[in-house]
């Protein structure tokens, strides 16, 4: 099945940007359409969310969820689970929607390649998620693998190996190491510079989302359903970009005008998005142009997460 995107981001409005060295966001102004759902960092907090290891054995592409609230728990793609259950660090393949009181398998990548043993050791925040430079491959390649194969779930398409290779591409650029090869340990180790970012570049009360580019380019934006459910993930979200922008040996200086920001909403807008086989609750659409790739979660005719990356994202890998 394929629908077109028309109206969907029409009545969205782009502020002016703001800026902290060379990376630059972009705020959405929309209208607050309040869904009753659990955010995952509220679930986890409360204990009203419950992950674990598929079995004793455990295996690394899935984990149980058991959601005990009365309300959908959403998880956002490239969301870090950590735990003392866990045998592994992981990252989430897709944003999801896990319906009320249920318990489903969840699709999951391995963030932390050298180890596979329950641990008594301190754990980073699992408020991050995966560096957008990552999260842009990954759903590139999952939207092509999607799209060749009809009986194929979406979130069962990642490419583990390719996720390794670019946490150690990032291990290698920063001249960091971590012992179990964990992401988590990337954003540890860089967790005062990331806070000035997350302290100068804040959002305005009625954002739903935001665009986000390195230097003059723009490389992605990030919409959600409602005020508060963008201001819960803003945070990581922001810091995975800030993570690749302060990567760069070579900084552009250079600004991306509010043009350019037009831009990457008028082709998503305009592009034709195909609907995905889905393991959680609501409709999952994918979008996979020249210019752009993108996921669109929806319930109830509403967007809950629609997350979008320009493909000038391969300059940046």
């Amino acid at each position: 099945m394929q629908t077109k995107t028309n109206n969907t981001l029409n009545e969205i409005l782009i502020e002016n940007s703001r800026s902290l060295k060379n990376l630059t966001v972009f705020p959405l102004i929309g209208r607050n359409n309040l869904s009753d759902l659990t955010t995952f960092h509220q679930a986890i907090n409360d204990e009203s969310l419950e992950v674990s290891e598929i079995s004793d054995q455990g295996s690394v592409p899935s984990l149980n969820v058991h959601n005990k609230n009365l309300t959908p728990v959403f998880i956002i793609d490239g969301q870090t689970i950590t735990g003392k259950k866990l045998k592994q660090n992981r990252i989430v393949t897709v944003s999801t929607l896990i319906a009320e009181t249920s318990t489903m398998k969840l699709s999951v990548l391995c963030s932390e390649r050298g180890r596979w043993s329950r641990t008594d050791r301190e754990f980073a925040s699992r408020e991050s998620s995966m560096f957008a430079k990552a999260r842009f491959s990954k759903m590139e390649t999952m939207s092509q693998r999607a799209n060749g194969s009809s009986n194929e779930s979406y979130d069962k398409s990642a490419d583990q190996q390719q996720t390794w290779e670019q946490i150690n591409r990032k291990f290698s650029s920063f001249n960091d190491y971590s012992s179990s090869e964990s992401m988590q340990d990337i954003y540890k180790n860089k967790e005062d510079i990331l806070a000035e970012f997350e302290k100068e570049l804040t959002m305005p009360e009625n954002a739903v989302g935001c665009i986000f580019a390195i230097g003059n380019r723009v490389l992605g934006f990030e919409l959600f359903s409602s005020h508060q459910l963008f201001a819960d993930l803003y945070p990581q979200l922001l810091k995975s970009y800030a993570l690749d922008a302060i990567e760069r040996k070579n900084r552009n200086n250079n600004q991306p005008s509010l043009d350019d920001a037009k831009k990457i909403i008028h082709d998503a807008d305009n592009s034709l998005a195909k609907q995905c086989k889905n393991s959680g609750l609501g409709n999952l659409f994918t979008i996979n142009t020249n210019d752009i790739c993108a996921t669109i979660l929806m319930l109830d005719d509403k967007i809950i997460h629609f997350t979008c990356f320009s493909k000038q994202m391969r300059n940046e890998l």
